[in-house]
């Protein structure tokens, strides 16, 4: 069979079973990596035959997509901010959106000389090793409670070059805790998915990931009055606090932030499709 007569059949067969949104793009990234190549290969070979063993193992990628299994879980990684990063079940994929808060952070971070950075529910690690990796001169602090998590950004640190720079650490953020350093930044993609709507979430977000990575609480909230409550603690006078957030929650966290009277300066960040996907605000200065 041709690659491109897999690719229609495959696609067609995951349409069928209603699985996801981008079937054609799934059945493309698959047998890539069945294959061994890149998705440019696909389009320039598309009427060459698929050699028995990478089509033994597309059709095992494909029975576990057809059950709803993410394709990042399937294959082990993501990519996110251009670099590959090492997904495994029990960590949340990283997504497109939370590059908004990654080059927010970036961005100001070039701007310190030296910078010291906290990622709270740091997961993969996508935005500490980010950060890293694109502010050379930066240390970042990751904290996550999950041992796969912990053991996963570690990974990810080492094989993006940045382990010497970025150090995981193991705690739950809604107890209480100490850390050495004061920190200029602290950026966070906490959890704030309302538990009752975790039900209704597609099939591969809500029986595959993490559901401690997803659930923020009967409000969706909680994570953010904990960072609220916690951040001044950590950040240095004046020093910059962002986090990602729900497209619906814009005025209860502005109230959060607010109301704890130790923010200066809160604002938010729109994504490509001008939904507001980051709050930023300052430590006011004391």
């Amino acid at each position: 069979m041709t690659i491109e007569e897999i690719l229609r059949k495959s696609t067609q067969k995951l349409k069928e079973f209603g699985v996801g949104d981008t079937p054609r793009l799934d059945c493309e990234v698959l047998l890539s990596k069945s294959l061994d190549c890149d998705r440019l290969n696909l389009i320039l070979n598309a009427k060459k035959s698929v050699p028995d063993d990478a089509m033994e193992r597309f059709s095992a990628y494909l029975k576990r997509r057809l059950n709803d299994e993410p394709v990042s879980y399937i294959l082990g990684g993501r990519e996110f901010m251009s670099l590959e990063f090492q997904v495994l079940p029990g960590v949340l994929i990283p997504r497109p959106d939370t590059e908004v808060l990654a080059e927010f952070a970036i961005e100001n971070a070039k701007k310190l000389k030296n910078p010291y950075v906290l990622d709270l529910c740091t997961g993969s690690g996508a935005l500490a090793v980010s950060i890293a990796k694109y502010c050379e001169q930066s240390h970042v602090c990751a904290v996550d409670f999950s041992d796969i998590c912990v053991k996963t950004a570690d990974e990810n640190a080492k094989a993006n070059g940045v382990s010497e720079r970025v150090s995981v650490i193991k705690q739950d953020i809604l107890e209480d805790f100490e850390l050495e350093n004061k920190f200029d930044i602290l950026v966070s993609n906490p959890p704030y998915i309302k538990t009752e709507v975790i039900k209704t979430l597609d099939k591969t977000v809500k029986d595959y990931e993490p559901s401690s990575a997803l659930d923020g609480g009967e409000d969706g909230l909680v994570f953010y009055r904990r960072i609220a409550h916690i951040a001044p603690k950590f950040l240095k006078n004046g020093g910059i606090l962002a986090m990602e957030i729900g497209y619906d929650q814009e005025k209860e966290v502005y109230d959060i932030l607010n109301e704890a009277k130790v923010f200066s300066d809160i604002d938010f960040i729109c994504d490509l499709a001008g939904i507001k996907r980051v709050v930023k605000a300052r430590v006011k200065i004391v």
